[in-house]
Parts: structure tokens; sequence; C-alpha cells
């Protein structure tokens, strides 16, 4: 379920939808590496064989996890936030503070993209596959890295818009969407886990 704000753009929205696809394909494939190691593990240990590839196969796993998890985790605001000062500023500060935040996100992911996309299109004219016993196509993996980087760069771009259509139209709404967590929502984030419901 999306704990996004009520009043979140459809565009939004639906870029929600499919982050959050994402995030769960990529804890889907972190879930059948672990199984696929303790394969290995047991091969190793009972039959004195090993599974060929499974570090490789980790190594790409990790990689597509944490691409296709940023989308996710920026629209539930679970990046870090360094907000010392932040909150000792008046609000006509604090709005272009955040703005300028989602603005050098957008940046960032958008020169992320740029080379993934600029890697994958050169892996794929040459034709690179890996130096492994898997002999794995290059295209593959950083097809689905630079994928992830894909969405997340057209997140940001998305909310790095609409903050600042929020900064012209409705400013105090601003750090309801793009502010740092309060206290209050870590603390319901916190009680909505498993573990939290455990201790309650």
């Amino acid at each position: 379920m999306s704990r996004l704000p009520a009043e979140t753009p459809f565009v939004l929205k639906r870029i929600e939808t499919l982050s959050r696809l994402f995030a769960l394909a990529a804890g889907a494939s972190v879930a059948l590496l672990a199984v696929l190691i303790c394969l290995d593990i047991g091969a190793r240990s009972l039959l004195n064989v090993s599974l060929q590839g499974t570090d490789e196969l980790g190594g790409y796993v990790l990689a597509f996890a944490g691409s296709c998890g940023l989308a996710y985790t920026l629209l539930h605001k679970g990046h870090p936030r360094i907000d010392i000062a932040l909150s000792r500023l008046p609000r006509v500060l604090q709005n272009p503070a955040h703005v300028l935040a989602q603005g050098t996100l957008a940046a960032m992911a958008s020169f992320m993209a740029y080379h993934a996309v600029g890697e994958l299109a050169q892996t794929i004219r040459f034709g690179a596959v890996t130096n492994t016993p898997l002999q794995t196509p290059l295209w593959v993996p950083q097809g689905l890295w630079a994928l992830g980087c894909g969405v997340f760069a057209l997140t940001t771009i998305a909310t790095t818009l609409h903050a600042i259509w929020l900064m012209v139209r409705a400013p105090e709404r601003v750090a309801l969407f793009y502010g740092p967590m309060t206290v209050s929502e870590e603390v319901e984030d916190f009680m909505e886990t498993p573990q939290g419901e455990a201790r309650s």
C-alpha cells in the first residue's frame, strides 16, 4: 500500500506503482540469490561440487537490486537527508532548499542514466561477454542496471518539476512532499513493519 500523500499527482502515483514493481523484482532477485547460495554451500559440503557462477550472479543481482530500489526509496523518503540547519531556517528558505535537493538528485540521476545507457550501447556494439565460466553477455546485467537508473532519473525529474510547481502554487505543501521524514512519520513507518508490529 502506498504511503504517498493523498494530493499526489496522477503521474507520480503511476511512477510510484512502477517503482514498486521494480522494488518487488529486486527483492525477489535477492531471495533467489540467497537460495542459490544455500544450494551452492550444500553442494560443496555434501557432494564436493561447486555451482559455477554464484559469485558472478551475486554481483549482478546486487547491481540490479541497487538500481531498481532507488526510485521507490526516493518516493518514500528513504534517502538520507542532513537537516541539522534546515529545520532552523524560515519556510521562505526551506522550500528552495527542498527544491534544490530534488534538482541536485535529478542531475545526478540523469548523469547516471546517461552513462549507463552509453555503456550499454557500447557493449551491444562490440558484443562483449564476461571473462568467466558463464560467459554472460554483458548487455544483460548492464541493461538491467540502465533500466533501473532510467526509472530513477525519470522519477527525480518528475519530483523536481512537481516541487517547483508546489513552490509557486502551494508553498505550504512543499515540505509535506519533499521535506525529510518527521519523527512521527518515522515512528509510523517503523510501526508498519513486521518488527514494529511484533514489538507493539
